[in-house]
């Protein structure tokens, strides 16, 4: 995130001040907001925490964050919050394959998950919420061609980004060919390609690639793909919107190891 970024929304800003994935130097609270839980909870982190609550007009909240956004009233304000580089990426995966190795478990079934492309904020903030929900260990995304991790991001999330960690790298293509080293096979989600997501055995350490809706994976990001999968459309719509065709691979490997373990 850029310097003084933006953090709005009710979900947001709570999972924010309960995870301290970032620290939040003040908090804007609309006037004459209806009575809700959450801004309760807000408020009640905020004065334990020690940071500065401002009540003010909902037009300046309206102003802030921009015409095309809902802030619910809550408007938070965050220093740079810290993405991960590959380097250390690398340093978790191999932490949590020793404590799997110690509790006697392979790494089947770890995800790490890929954006290539993915430009609206919206859908990169969906994809975050739907991969920490599905036990995704972290989402890698581009430094350019990409949306940035931006207050829409952390507001569509909902509070997922406090949890998921994000990993910033300048080439695809190099951070798929170096987990690969590391052990894990790389799947590509690709409406064209013949094998479906349920026929795959994705029992295995995974990279999964979940490309944009106009253009899907590159050509290039593609060709490092160790095998695509399609999601079958039974209906006259030809595409799914890149969060949801990430949610329902996500869950897949959940059930496929599901399947194993029983």
């Amino acid at each position: 995130m850029e310097q003084g970024e933006l953090i709005f929304g009710k979900n947001a800003v709570v999972a924010f001040l309960e995870q301290g994935a970032a620290t939040v130097n003040k908090i804007m609270l609309a006037e004459g907001g209806r009575p809700d839980p959450r801004v309760k909870r807000i408020q009640d982190l905020a004065r334990r925490n020690g940071i500065p609550l401002q009540t003010c007009d909902r037009r300046k909240l309206d102003k802030l964050v921009g015409p095309e956004e809902r802030h619910q009233g809550v408007v938070a304000l965050v220093s740079p919050a810290e993405l991960w580089d590959l380097d250390r990426l690398l340093e978790k995966v191999e932490g949590d394959r020793a404590l799997r190795a110690a509790a006697g478990r392979s790494m089947d079934g770890y995800v790490v998950a890929v954006a290539d492309g993915v430009e609206d904020p919206h859908n990169l903030g969906a994809i975050i919420r739907v991969a920490e929900a599905s036990g995704v260990a972290a989402l890698v995304i581009p430094q350019r061609r990409a949306a940035g991790v931006t207050g829409t991001v952390a507001k569509t999330s909902a509070g997922a980004i406090a949890n998921l960690p994000l990993v910033r790298v300048t080439n695809l293509v190099s951070a798929i060919e170096t987990l690969k080293e590391h052990g894990f096979w790389v799947v590509g989600l690709d409406a064209a390609a013949s094998q479906t997501y349920t026929q795959a055995d994705l029992k295995r350490p995974l990279v999964t690639v979940v490309g944009s809706e106009g253009k899907g994976i590159s050509r290039l990001v593609g060709e490092h793909c160790d095998f695509l999968v399609s999601i079958p459309m039974l209906g006259k719509t030809n595409s799914l919107n890149a969060s949801v065709a990430a949610g329902i691979f996500f869950y897949e490997v959940v059930r496929q190891g599901k399947i194993d373990s029983t």
